[in-house]
Parts: structure tokens; C-alpha cells; sequence
């Protein structure tokens, strides 16, 4: 995740950002879980509750699909212009295939 805010849960809400983001390597290898970890840490960030809270990611989408949809392993296909954006505890999560997700509280 980028620069890490110092909220935690509790925290007035005036203080917790709107917007975080973060990037993820598809060509590192991460499976989607790593992702979908992250993706849950960001809109719990936002959300300002315990990631346990946060609803289950896989109830909106399948964390391997999407890292299949962005993956360079086929060196003729270049997702970078693609992205998908979906919504989680009332905040749009958009996955870009640069590999940069932006979570954004609406």
C-alpha cells in the first residue's frame, strides 16, 4: 500500500482519508489472495474498521479471476488499459491492469 495513513479503527472520521491506493505486480507472481488481502486492507483503512469486519471480497468476485484477467504470461496480450471496478463496503475498488488499485469511499 502506499505511505501507510496513521487512522485506526476509532478514529474521528474527519481524519480518515477518502481515497487510498496501492500497486500490485502481476508478473511478481502474487496469487490473488495476496491481492485480495490488500484490497480488504484498503477499504478497511477507509471504512475505518477492523479488516475482520470489512465483507468477504469473494462474496463480490473471484480473487484468481481478476489476477488472471491482468497476468503477463501471455506475451502477446497487454492488459494495461483495462481495469475493473467493483464495490465493497460502500467504497468503489478500481483494479487498473497498469496494476494500480485505487479505493475511494463514497
Amino acid at each position: 500500500m502506499t505511505a501507510p495513513s496513521s487512522t485506526h479503527p476509532g478514529t474521528p472520521a474527519a481524519t480518515v482519508p477518502r481515497t487510498t491506493s496501492f500497486t500490485h505486480d502481476w508478473a511478481d507472481g502474487d496469487d490473488g489472495e495476496d491481492l485480495a488481502t490488500r484490497i480488504v486492507e484498503a477499504v478497511a483503512e477507509i471504512t475505518d474498521q477492523d479488516e475482520t469486519r470489512v465483507e468477504r471480497l469473494y462474496d463480490r468476485l473471484d480473487p484468481d479471476s481478476l489476477n488472471s484477467l491482468f497476468s503477463r504470461t501471455d506475451a502477446n496480450r497487454y492488459a494495461g488499459d483495462g481495469l475493473v471496478m467493483f464495490t465493497l463496503e460502500g467504497c468503489t475498488v478500481t483494479v487498473y491492469g497498469s496494476g494500480l488499485v485505487v479505493v475511494q469511499r463514497a
